[in-house]
């Protein structure tokens, strides 16, 4: 970075050198030669274009895409897990369910304290 600096001091020495041995039938020609290019240029509008829109585009929404792209396949693989959830959990019940249909005990037994009781009892002993 040193040594562009010290390049760029060398060029400008050398242009205000140049300049100042420039005799002044030249020097005012030019002064003329610039003041007609200002005039002549156009102000820079502030309109929306296309080419706005592609630098919104790449200097705002690209470098946010990776975070955006993550959050979400976070958010869909949240959703995923709770749907597999929800129906590991509707296979267990419907399990439960068609076990309790099938035995010949009435469903107001499962309901009696005393048949949970029964049950741990007959469970710790296996």
């Amino acid at each position: 970075m040193n040594a562009e600096r010290e390049f760029a001091y060398k060029v400008r020495h050398h242009l205000n050198q140049g300049a100042e041995e420039l005799d002044r039938k030249a020097a005012e020609r030019l002064h003329t030669a610039r003041r007609n290019a200002l005039a002549h240029q156009r102000a820079a509008s502030a309109q929306l274009s296309l080419a706005s829109m592609g630098h919104i585009v790449a200097d705002v929404i690209l470098p946010r895409a990776r975070a955006l792209i993550a959050i979400i396949g976070l958010v869909a693989g949240v959703i995923g897990i709770s749907v597999w959830n929800d129906y590991q959990k509707a296979a267990e019940f419907e399990e439960i369910d068609s076990a309790l249909l099938a035995d010949d005990l009435p469903i107001n037994a499962y309901l009696d304290k005393g048949f949970r009781a029964w049950l741990s009892e007959h469970s710790s002993q296996d």
